[in-house]
């Protein structure tokens, strides 16, 4: 329990700067999908996380 309320500042300190720059909508979806622990196929939430942060990242920067 320690441990866990230890890790509270740098977790709200890794959201903040995620949620600054300009790519913050991929970075929601990213947290989102990690945190909800879906796996899907043998693979673990950390990659979906990452795979559909990346998928967000590159259509919402194409040129319109």
């Amino acid at each position: 329990t320690v441990a866990g309320l230890a890790l509270l500042a740098t977790l709200a300190a890794a959201l903040g700067a995620a949620l600054r720059s300009e790519h913050r909508e991929a970075g929601v979806v990213t947290f989102v999908i990690a945190a909800s622990g879906v796996g899907f196929a043998g693979i673990g939430a950390a990659f979906w996380a990452l795979l559909a942060g990346l998928v967000v990242r590159k259509v919402l920067r194409q040129p319109q």
